[in-house]
């Protein structure tokens, strides 16, 4: 998700940026359990309004200690809305899971982040507002986080305006037999202008007993409207395939409606067609427990109050998926094909249709008819099956949503998202190896290679039976085409159905699966060109690009020798020093769409010769030298 900074009180669609904390070090405070951080934000006066309010949250090891150690439960409040004389609000609106950072080898470059939607807050971001973090925990003062924390308001009129805002429940409910006398209903009576409530709900379970509860043992939770079931749901969550991976600690066990770093999710649970100045009650239920403690609950929970909708026919862009560099994408990216996109219909009209127009800045922009039936305040994640013309490479990616329901969109300047993103690995071998050590699970594991240009399967394995073994399995590729390699941990465990999957090939927290491994090689090499690591949780989704076809003995291109630098170049001049198996090659520089953009001759077995590209558009390129013997040596390089 890539969002400009606008000005205060600008246009509808700018973006107007406050900093509440910058490089705040955070650390526990052993004696208490809580350490909380306050800081004030200077935001827009009353007169601003906004059609979308989005909080950025950074963690980073600090400049002068490790990163800290255990996943902690981090409240997120909003201490007083209007100036230092109000009166003190303290209300709960975003929680986080600090992350396993010690063992892990995070150091002075790991950043990650996390966007949270805090639209529904809205109203009470505006003047001076005191923002509380609040870091839990008993690890000590050795060990601690920098965090940044920056909300970035989007000016315009909502999909609906706010109209009140009721807190219902706050605080940790111990999960026991009595839990129900804690988690009554709760009475609320709408205001004359209210059409239209949400519940919001931010929970998650902590602690254990001798059954694991609240953290390790998935609960149902019912949420009732006038004692009516409006949501049924599992208090549970995947952690396999969380963004922030490798981790050290059980980071990937699943757990209580969270995750070691990562941010809770909201549920929001809406309500229609409500008659203003009308009494109502709101309840939370548990699953039945036995006597005992089994953890706790940790609620907090909103009805949020809106007038009319504001707009019949409106889609927004909430997402660029992939490609893309935001931290919370890892996992998807980068990519050679199929870009991934999140839309959102703010309309009270179903949408049906959008086209979602899409490329590279200054390239040929591609264009793909969405149809559908999304209904008002439907959200959708798109896959874009079709070509994308990545030139010329800029390393920026915009889309724009366009016609929707074949019409104008009353609220334009949500449809458009632009954000960098990071090219592929593009390999100059006519094979590849997938290179698999099963571990002593392998029912667990499954493959797919395909040929995304062509859409094409080209291996697909499953129903791994023989232990501590390895496959391997050879795959033919094609110069200019975009592969994809997707490798599971997701099957049924053998023997023993308490054994983890979604564990990935080699855990210590799981000794019984043994240790696999997972590679791609070249053929008749031992050296692998990809190495994955085997404590990837659920899943790996790995693209490539294939670029050069080369000759037979590609297998001695090891006895040539190159060095770029700089690398990356911010002038777009690189010098390079080369060695060669005999005096005469053939140097060329390709774009990552395969397109020649330089080529000149190497005469001499050793030396030094400057390539520049500064005349053409930044981004990544290839660097090829073909000796006469048509050994070839490749190399990445950024023009930035």
């Amino acid at each position: 998700m890539a969002i400009g900074a606008g000005k205060s009180m600008a246009a509808n669609g700018d973006t107007t940026v406050v900093q509440v904390f910058q490089d705040q070090v955070i650390i526990t405070n052993p004696n208490t359990g809580s350490n909380p951080y306050s800081n004030w934000g200077v935001f827009p006066g009353s007169a601003a309004t906004y059609n979308k309010v989005l909080m950025y949250l950074t963690f980073e090891c600090p400049d002068n200690m490790p990163c800290a150690e255990w996943d902690y439960l981090d409240p997120i409040s909003i201490k007083r809305p209007n100036g230092m004389n109000s009166t003190p609000l303290n209300w709960e609106f975003a929680r986080f899971i600090t992350p396993y950072g010690l063992y892990w080898g995070a150091g002075s470059s790991f950043k990650h982040g996390w966007y949270y939607d805090v639209t529904d807050f809205a109203t009470l971001f505006h003047d001076s507002v005191e923002i509380e973090y609040n870091h839990t925990g008993y690890e000590g003062t050795h060990y601690g986080w920098k965090i940044n924390m920056t909300f970035l308001l989007i000016e315009g009129t909502p999909e609906r305006e706010v109209k009140n805002i009721t807190r219902i429940y706050s605080g940790g409910y111990g999960y026991n037999s009595n839990i129900e006398t804690n988690l009554s209903a709760q009475s609320v009576t709408y205001g004359a202008n209210t059409q239209e409530a949400r519940v919001k709900i931010i929970q998650s379970g902590h602690g254990m007993n001798d059954q694991n509860c609240s953290e390790f043992c998935p609960k149902q939770r019912w949420v009732k409207y006038d004692n009516n079931t409006i949501n049924q749901r599992l208090m549970w969550r995947e952690c396999g395939f969380n963004s922030l991976y490798p981790q050290a600690g059980t980071w990937l066990y699943d757990r209580g409606n969270w995750c070691p770093g990562a941010s809770v999710r909201y549920d929001d649970l809406d309500i229609h067609g409500v008659t203003p100045n009308t009494t109502h009650t709101f309840d939370i239920d548990m699953e039945t427990v036995g006597a005992g403690n089994f953890g706790t609950q940790v609620i907090t929970a909103y009805v949020i109050e809106y007038g009319a909708p504001n707009y019949a026919t409106d889609v927004s862009l909430e997402a660029i998926l992939a490609p893309s560099n935001e931290h919370e994408a890892t996992r998807l990216n980068p990519i050679c094909a199929e870009p991934i996109v999140v839309i959102k219909n703010n309309g009270t009209n179903p949408l049906t249709s959008v086209n979602i127009v899409y490329g590279v800045p200054g390239g040929v922009q591609s264009t793909y008819a969405w149809t559908g039936n999304l209904p008002y305040l439907g959200v959708d994640t798109v896959r874009i099956n079709q070509a994308v013309n990545w030139s010329p490479n800029s390393n920026v990616f915009q889309v724009d949503l366009q016609n929707p329901n074949n019409t104008t969109d009353q609220c334009p300047y949500n449809n458009y998202n632009a954000g960098a993103f990071t090219s592929p690995d593009v390999f100059g071998y006519d094979k590849v190896i997938i290179d698999f050590k099963t571990n002593l699970a392998p029912s667990e594991n499954r493959y797919i290679f395909m040929d995304m240009t062509t859409g094409t399967v080209l291996s697909s394995k499953n129903n791994f039976t023989a232990t501590n073994t390895l496959h391997k399995d050879t795959i033919s590729l094609s110069p200019g085409h975009c592969y994809s390699f997707e490798f599971y941990d997701d099957g049924p465990p053998p023997g023993n159905l308490a054994q983890l999957n979604n564990d990935g090939l080699s855990w210590w927290a799981n000794n019984g699966d043994g240790g696999g491994t997972l590679q791609l090689k070249r053929i008749s090499s031992p050296f692998p060109i990809k190495t994955f690591n085997p404590d990837f949780g659920t899943k790996v989704l790995y693209q490539f690009m294939c670029l050069f076809p080369l000759a037979v003995n590609e297998v001695n291109a090891d006895n040539i020798s190159m060095i770029v630098s700089p690398n990356p170049s911010h002038d777009g001049n690189f010098s390079i020093s080369y060695t060669l198996p005999e005096a005469g090659a053939t140097l060329e520089v390709y774009n990552m769409v395969g397109m020649r953009v330089h080529r000149q001759q190497l005469s001499q077995q050793f030396g030094e010769t400057n390539v520049s590209l500064k005349e053409l558009p930044k981004g990544a390129y290839i660097i090829k030298v073909t000796s006469k013997g048509n050994l070839v040596h490749t190399q990445r390089v950024i023009s930035n």
